[in-house]
């Protein structure tokens, strides 16, 4: 199949725009100790990327009822002592700027909910910077499986195959790729993704082969 011009990209929210992986892993470790879980930040971020729900069922075993209680736990740790110190990669404003000067779509296909999705993306000073918002709880399966990138290109008006998506990690390119569209790894912290067309270490570095490929390639009959 021969590669289409780019007319979009979806972003994955954490760990890709906002520096959360680690903050993330300590309040739901925080929270299983409160469940008396022992687990550490470090064994959890490798889940970082799913939804809450899928997480929780790992660090429970399974137990939905204690999975339950451990995301409550957790958002309450969460809220009120990591999103106020919330912040965004140093190179995402000016990537996104970029992407909006040349008049590429974008959007976010988030494990989030919708509503604290567009919350934060407020908060950062953002939102008005993406076309399109999709949380995990608007569609009917959650990452790895592809509804979450596939909603937010048909609200993008987009094919799957017009889009790159951008995330950190294997979770984001097992998505990405089960929607049919490229894939751009932002690896800060070295991780790998086998199979990933491209791996970069920055999201300035991400958006420059967008813009590449959105000009030097046919459109999409």
């Amino acid at each position: 199949m021969s590669l289409k011009r780019v007319k979009a990209v979806i972003f994955d929210f954490d760990g890709t725009l906002v520096d959360t992986v680690r903050p993330l892993a300590e309040a739901w470790a925080r929270a299983a100790s409160m469940l008396g879980i022992s687990i550490k930040p470090d064994e959890i971020e490798k889940y970082v990327g799913l939804a809450g729900p899928e997480i929780s069922l790992k660090i429970t075993g399974g137990d939905e009822a204690k999975a339950a209680e451990l995301r409550r736990l957790k958002d309450q740790v969460y809220e009120s002592e990591y999103v106020p110190r919330m912040r965004l990669f140093d190179d995402v404003k000016s990537s996104l700027s970029l992407l909006r000067n040349n008049g590429i779509k974008t959007g976010v296909a988030s494990s989030q909910t919708s509503r604290r999705l567009k919350q934060y993306l407020l908060n950062l000073g953002i939102l008005n910077m993406f076309d399109v918002l999709v949380g995990s709880d608007v569609v009917a399966r959650r990452k790895p499986e592809p509804d979450v990138f596939l909603k937010a290109a048909e609200l993008l008006r987009v094919k799957p195959e017009e889009c790159f998506a951008i995330g950190d990690t294997c979770f984001d390119y097992e998505s990405a790729s089960k929607a049919g569209m490229r894939f751009i790894l932002v690896s800060r912290r070295g991780n790998k993704c086998d199979g990933a067309e491209f791996i970069v270490g920055s999201l300035s570095e991400a958006v420059s082969i967008v813009i590449a490929n959105s000009s030097n390639l046919k459109d999409s009959p």
